[in-house]
């Protein structure tokens, strides 16, 4: 247990959290989502540009879940980091994983 955590903390350092976010039904890029880490002290945040692309410089240990919320749309929180059954650990929106939110209307 204790060497999962030592691994997972450093693999954790100094990535950056990034991507696209886009429309559901469209498929366009929404501007101005408020992306935010989900901690409860100190987290981070950005707002997509117009091409619905977010970048937040994570200067931590840590990374945490991504929290998106704009008006019109439900609010979406995106695990970044998982493992299933003992596999190898996943990233979404971290590191060299540039991936894509498909919002839904409310």
């Amino acid at each position: 247990m204790y060497i999962l955590l030592f691994f997972l903390l450093i693999s954790c350092k100094n990535q950056n959290y990034y991507g696209y976010v886009y429309d559901f039904d469209t498929k366009k890029p929404l501007n101005k989502v408020f992306v935010r880490e989900n901690f409860k002290n100190n987290a981070k945040f950005t707002y997509s540009d117009e091409n619905g692309f977010f970048k937040i410089e994570n200067n931590t240990e840590s990374i945490g879940d991504l929290i998106f919320n704009i008006e019109g749309y439900k609010t979406d929180t995106i695990v970044t980091i998982w493992s299933q059954h003992g596999e190898k650990l996943k990233y979404r929106f971290v590191g060299n994983n540039s991936d894509t939110l498909f919002m839904k209307k409310k």
